[in-house]
């Protein structure tokens, strides 16, 4: 049996000056002076003041009684330090607190009665072994609950440690825990009774502020210091700081961080030592803030959530190495700083001049679309032609400075593109799409036209993935237009099955894009047509004239149908149109359509309706269900 203030009748190893020599009343003496009690046994001796196993006459009820010995009245102070005592156990009842029942004297015995704990201290529990993570995760949890009570009530401990932690006896796995001596608490806001600048507690459990301000610096963050080292006691079996001495152990809690506990505890989770680590902080103000926020980060990973403590980065830990190496660490710091501050003068030169090229690529590729120069003049194609090739240049050079650079891979892929050198413009894509970790429609937007233009087997099958990945990323009109026209072209060229095949994936694009996208009109009037229903075409075709006069593109697509249909008057009227929107003949032609590999248009064909079910959902926004895509064949 132990003191239920927390102290053992025999304890063991360094006691750093705890242990003293009390006037000892014998049971039988003591229960003449106090005829209110059975006195039954002694069972300790605390920090300040013999305890007593006693019964209640008149109730029966067991309790500790707590005697200050009239040898320990020569001072006032130590009077005055006993009665408060009562006092403050009385001031915070709490389930994890040992509960006041009565205080007062007879003569010059003075004494308290509170709540007989059965049980054995945590300290005692220790002595077997460290607990198990969750069990001390739980205790702690417990007993940070039970000091933000106290805490919120204007008393601070200021001598929390696992010898004044009592574990309750239970069938629980994991038993209650009872906080007990409040010898040495304080109420904020009074006056201390220790002399000014003087120490006392645990020095394994007191906080860096209390060795160098005395227990004038005690408060609520310095209870969560304890709280962290009786935790790190209970994962590690030993406490976080040991010496010979007194003194050796204070001057390692103000200088030496401790062991990591996982070096101790090969088993213990990252989790834990960051909240060690927090609750342990040197400097106040990196602590949790209060009891109660280390209690639910407690809770937080006994839930299996990520806590809110973080271990130190690498700069951290430098910064702590910094801090007891002064001199090494500003010499060091010093060829650093020299180091680093002409790298980065360096890597600042050579990003301006990337910078400057790009904007000079840029420059030139922005002229090369306008039809007059800086003196009003008309640009000639020729003109554009050399804008572009400077745009090509000044992008090389800032590769040249930067290959990681995606964006100038970017801006020479579209200068390449409107010069029509296909394969550079795809190497540049691609290179930008590489350095910048995935496709953009961008990319692919420049890349199937450049795939198009090239038209060989190889870049059609590329073209193929690009059209359906950019559906899968685009939902736009416009992205589902060039998949439709790409399913034009293979309709052209595909018989039976495969052309019946393809005309439905076309109109399976095209179910989620009205007429208002002008190359969408214009797909649905060419579909219509390779279906052979020429009259719907015509009159689809003259509709998206209507709606879109002034569309190089659908006056173009128009003529050349009217053309096939031998209307040439207005074949001639949408020629017209399309001349005095691009004055100037395009400086490239298009490839023709190679002949149609129906194996790769099957395979064409079911990526599509692959992307397609998948947008299912997206692609009808209205809640109906879809109509279902006709089964395909193997």
């Amino acid at each position: 049996m132990t003191d239920p203030d927390g102290s053992s009748a025999a304890p063991t190893g360094p006691d750093f000056g705890q242990r003293r020599d009390f006037y000892t009343f014998a049971p039988e003496s003591l229960a003449q002076e106090l005829p209110a009690f059975e006195v039954l046994r002694e069972v300790g001796k605390g920090s300040m003041g013999l305890v007593y196993e006693a019964r209640v006459r008149a109730t029966g009820d067991r309790i500790a009684l707590k005697v200050l010995p009239p040898s320990l009245l020569l001072t006032e102070r130590a009077l005055a330090r006993f009665l408060r005592e009562g006092r403050i156990m009385a001031r915070v009842r709490h389930p994890d607190i040992v509960a006041f029942v009565d205080q007062g004297s007879r003569g010059r015995l003075f004494w308290f009665a509170m709540e007989f704990v059965d049980g054995v201290t945590l300290e005692e529990r220790l002595r077997v072994g460290p607990l198990p993570v969750q069990h001390a995760c739980t205790i702690a949890a417990q007993v940070g609950r039970a000091l933000q009570f106290a805490h919120e009530r204007g008393v601070v401990h200021r001598d929390v440690k696992p010898g004044n932690l009592m574990l309750r006896d239970g069938a629980a796995t994991v038993p209650r825990v009872a906080i007990t001596d409040f010898g040495l608490a304080r109420e904020t806001g009074t006056g201390s009774m220790t002399e000014s600048g003087a120490i006392v507690g645990t020095p394994m459990f007191m906080a860096p502020e209390v060795v160098l301000g005395g227990t004038q610096a005690a408060n609520t963050l310095a209870d969560v210091y304890s709280l962290g080292a009786t935790l790190y006691t209970m994962v590690a079996g030993r406490p976080p700081f040991e010496g010979p001495t007194a003194q050796s152990v204070l001057k390692a809690v103000l200088e030496q961080d401790p062991t990591p506990p996982h070096r101790l505890r090969a088993d213990l989770p990252l989790a834990v030592e960051a909240m060690l680590g927090k609750a342990m902080a040197k400097n106040p103000a990196h602590r949790y803030g209060s009891a109660l926020e280390f209690a639910e980060d407690l809770e937080r990973f006994l839930r299996g959530e990520h806590v809110l403590a973080r271990l130190p980065n690498l700069l951290q830990r430098g910064a702590r190495w910094c801090r007891r190496r002064p001199v090494t660490a500003v010499l060091l710091v010093a060829l650093l700083v020299l180091t680093l501050g002409a790298a980065l003068v360096r890597r600042q030169q050579n990003r301006d001049a990337v910078e400057r090229g790009l904007a000079e690529a840029e420059r030139c590729l922005a002229l090369a679309s306008t039809t007059r120069d800086e003196q009003d003049r008309p640009r000639s194609n020729q003109d554009r032609r050399d804008l572009l090739l400077a745009a090509v240049v000044a992008a090389t050079q800032a590769i040249e400075r930067d290959s990681a650079f995606a964006r100038a891979f970017w801006v020479r892929a579209r200068a390449h593109h409107r010069l029509g050198q296909w394969a550079d413009a795809i190497y540049d894509l691609d290179a930008a799409e590489r350095l910048r970790g995935q496709a953009t429609p961008e990319i692919l937007h420049f890349r199937i036209d450049a795939l198009q233009q090239q038209g060989d087997p190889p870049s059609l099958l590329r073209l193929q993935h690009d059209l359906t990945t950019l559906l899968q990323l685009d939902q736009s009109p416009r992205a589902r237009a060039l998949v439709a026209e790409q399913l034009l072209a293979f309709v052209e060229q595909a018989h039976g099955a495969a052309r019946s095949e393809a005309l439905a994936r076309v109109t399976d694009v095209l179910a989620a894009v009205g007429d208002d996208d002008p190359r969408a009109a214009v797909a649905r009037a060419r579909r219509l047509e390779l279906d052979g229903q020429n009259e719907a075409a015509l009159a689809a075709m003259r509709a998206a004239t209507a709606r879109h006069a002034g569309n190089l593109f659908v006056h173009l697509q128009a003529a050349a149908m009217f053309d096939r249909n031998a209307l040439h008057d207005e074949g001639a009227r949408q020629h017209d149109a399309a001349r005095r929107l691009s004055p100037e003949p395009p400086a490239t032609a298009r490839h023709a359509q190679p002949t149609v590999d129906l194996d790769g248009l099957s395979r064409f064909l079911g990526e599509v309706d692959s992307v397609l079910r998948a947008l299912e959902p997206t692609a009808t926004g209205d809640g109906a269900t879809p109509t279902a895509l006709p089964t395909r064949k193997p």
